[in-house]
């Protein structure tokens, strides 16, 4: 069995997994990340593509900084990594909406938004309510369904192609001397003394550290260094139209239009386990949502549909863990991989290669869910 040796090993080549590894090569890290690329189960390939600060964070007053300031980064992020990379992401902080079908929606999202005011740290939120009135003057060139009450705009929210920024954080990586070993499955791991052996069908690896970044795998590979991760999948149900001219500048958390002009659809929430099929009742359920806000999408044919599955915490906020039995072995998760990029090339690879932390940063131990790592 052929040997490689690494400074830091990532299990999982996605969007999180491919951040980590960029900003790990940046600090001259020597890292191999290993995937096994089952494309049927990666959420990097068949997420929204929103950069987006709205809602996240109630309960987990952290989060919603965390958030914010990933949020703040993303236009220098973006910026470099094109740059480096010659690859366009099509990244832009339009400011994003929530809308409200009816008064009893606005009344409910007013309510929350002061919630998360009330929770925050500062006393404030960046995150408004706007009536039906001042967002239609927003978007002259579509008009709002006659349900449309109103909503919520943040101005750091955004949109970026996640195929894109996928594919650019694999090539900054690759260009900093990164390796990437996609159909590598992982067999073992051991620790030893000096850091992790880690065995695939066909190779052995040494490495000081150990980054799962796993997607679903995570709760079963990081058991294998004493840690204890909770994760679940979700499905989201995706609907995509045929292009035509740009008359939404802007995003919200259920409809967007790319920068080819086409327009997506979503996105359900279902507890279904692995299944990745698409149902009629949902696409319809969907499709119905898009209209009521925007009547003119009824003109448009649906040309492509697909399910793609969450990684979900119970709390559906990021964890961050060292291992206690097996220090040098950490565990990544989070849903927002694409809004957290920003951070997770950054603060990130300073935890993993330094120990240094940012202020708060224990908020997202997994012992908030009474775990432990085992003995």
């Amino acid at each position: 069995m052929n040997q490689e040796q690494a400074d830091v090993v990532i299990i999982g080549g996605g969007v999180i997994g491919a951040s980590l590894g960029y900003g790990l090569t940046k600090r001259q890290a020597r890292v191999i990340i290993l995937d096994r690329e089952d494309f049927r189960l990666t959420a990097s390939r068949g997420n929204f593509g929103l950069v987006w600060v709205q809602s996240k964070g109630f309960g987990m007053p952290r989060y919603a900084q965390w958030s914010q300031e990933a949020a703040e980064r993303w236009p220098a992020f973006s910026e470099q990594l094109e740059s480096e990379t010659g690859l366009a992401l099509s990244y832009q902080q339009t400011g994003g909406f929530e809308m409200c079908l009816g008064e009893e929606e606005f009344a409910q999202r007013e309510a929350f938004l002061e919630q998360m005011r009330q929770q925050s740290l500062t006393g404030t939120y960046p995150c408004t309510m706007m009536t039906r009135e001042a967002m239609q003057e927003r978007m002259p060139r579509i008009e709002l369904g006659p349900r449309v009450s109103g909503g919520s705009f943040c101005a750091y929210d955004g949109i970026v192609n996640p195929l894109h920024l996928l594919k650019a954080l694999h090539e900054g990586f690759a260009q900093q001397g990164g390796e990437f070993h996609p159909g590598h499955t992982v067999q073992t791991i051991r620790p030893t003394g000096r850091g992790f052996q880690i065995e695939t069908e066909t190779q052995r690896y040494e490495a000081a550290k150990l980054v799962f970044a796993s997607g679903l795998a995570t709760t079963q590979l990081a058991g294998l260094v004493g840690l204890q991760v909770p994760v679940a999948p979700q499905r989201g149900q995706v609907l995509v139209t045929e292009r035509t001219e740009r008359i939404f500048p802007f995003a919200t958390g259920r409809i967007r239009q790319n920068a080819d002009g086409s327009f997506m659809l979503g996105a359900s929430h279902e507890d279904v386990g692995y299944d990745l099929a698409t149902t009629n009742e949902v696409m319809q359920e969907i499709a119905t949502h898009a209209i009521e806000v925007f009547p003119a999408l009824k003109q448009l044919q649906l040309i492509r549909s697909w399910g793609a599955l969450r990684v979900l915490t119970p709390d559906q906020k990021p964890v961050y863990v060292e291992s206690e039995a097996c220090p040098g072995a950490y565990a990544v998760t989070s849903h927002s991989g694409v809004s957290l990029a920003s951070l997770h090339s950054t603060y990130l690879p300073e935890w993993i290669l330094n120990g240094q932390t940012q202020p708060g940063f224990d908020a997202f131990h997994p012992r908030r869910f009474d775990v432990s790592p085992a003995a």
